[in-house]
């Protein structure tokens, strides 16, 4: 997915079996449950580990 051109412009989202992940309220515990978790596109929480991640390895 991530050399396609077809997908080029589309960002923040996740994919699986070459399709869209479904968004789901919150991830099962279960390995092989399709979805994403609500919380995993939440972009204030995409900001906060990205801080932490930052600041982690400077």
């Amino acid at each position: 997915m991530a050399a396609s051109p077809l997908v080029e412009p589309i960002g923040g989202r996740y994919f699986e079996d070459v399709n869209q992940a479904p968004v789901v309220p919150s991830r099962p515990t279960e390995f092989g449950v399709p979805g994403v978790a609500a919380y995993a596109l939440d972009p204030a929480t995409s900001e906060r580990r990205w801080d932490l991640a930052t600041s982690i390895v400077r």
